[in-house]
């Protein structure tokens, strides 16, 4: 199991950065009570979420990409 990703395990469908981002990621960031976390893929996609004082959640997705 330690070589499989976690979008190739079996009968798992690959979701996408900004779905990853806007369910796992900020129901971490919930569960743990953090004030902000900031992912990054290592490709030059990255994503920061904050909890604002309105108990709000801001979510910043950016991508670099070479041409």
């Amino acid at each position: 199991m330690a070589t499989e990703s976690l979008v190739e395990k079996q009968g798992e469908k690959k979701i996408s950065w900004e779905a990853f981002v806007k369910q796992d990621v900020l129901n971490f960031l919930m569960q743990h009570n953090l004030q902000s976390i900031t992912v990054d893929d290592g490709a030059g996609k990255k994503a920061v979420i904050k909890h604002t004082s309105k108990g709000d959640f801001s979510v910043q997705i950016t991508s670099n990409e070479i041409l």
